[in-house]
């Protein structure tokens, strides 16, 4: 029988429950066989794995925001370092028109494969969020999982001081750097709004809090 394989991944199909929607996403089947955990203890210049393909417990907790709280339908959507681009897919279908920006290709690849899988469209744009190559203004930005370093907090932040549409709303979600409080300050120097609350995931069977920054422009 013959292997799916996208990118050069061998890839299989997940089903996940989000309540009112059950996104089918494609994952990389055996990932941790891309992930060499002793050449990065002993070598900092080892090849950095492909983080792109975990699915980050941000990026569910975004997913199920983005399916009961969040208005979607006809509303400009872009998820920044989208990953497998679970919470993109959740908001294009329920009707927004999405875009997927991530710095890695192969991202963008799977995120594209599942987003057919669910018959809805995004566009995908490679490009990393500290060289925005994206014009316009979007009414929902979300971000999960990206703010672990200090550089992409101040980037982030820029990126939605020039993106965010007038009254709109951005949710970033953080599962590794909670403690950080970074990339709120970079987000006020801008005068945008921000506010906090915690969530709690599963991520590889056990829970985790992710803390959920809401934006407003």
């Amino acid at each position: 029988m013959s292997v799916l394989r996208i990118a050069g991944y061998p890839a299989r199909r997940v089903a996940l429950d989000l309540g009112t929607l059950h996104p089918q996403l494609y994952v990389v089947d055996g990932l941790e066989d891309y992930v060499d955990t002793d050449a990065l203890l002993r070598d900092p210049d080892a090849q950095e794995p492909p983080y792109w393909a975990h699915l980050w417990p941000g990026a569910r907790c975004l997913a199920r925001l983005m399916t009961a709280h969040a208005e979607c339908s006809g509303r400009r959507v872009v998820e920044v370092g989208c990953g497998l681009g679970l919470a993109g897919i959740a908001a294009a279908m329920r009707g927004a028109a999405v875009t997927l920006l991530d710095s890695a290709h192969d991202a963008l690849r799977f995120a594209q494969a599942s987003a057919a899988l669910n018959r809805c469209r995004v566009s995908t744009v490679q490009m990393d969020v500290r060289h925005a190559a994206v014009r316009g203004r979007f009414d929902h930005c979300l971000a999960a999982d990206v703010t672990y370093d200090p550089l992409l907090q101040i980037a982030l932040a820029d990126f939605l001081a020039a993106h965010l549409a007038s009254g709109g709303r951005a949710w970033c979600a953080e599962s590794v750097r909670t403690f950080d409080q970074g990339f709120r300050r970079a987000c006020e120097r801008h005068g945008l709004r921000v506010s906090e609350r915690e969530e709690r995931e599963l991520d590889d069977g056990r829970e985790v809090s992710v803390r959920i920054t809401e934006v407003s422009a």
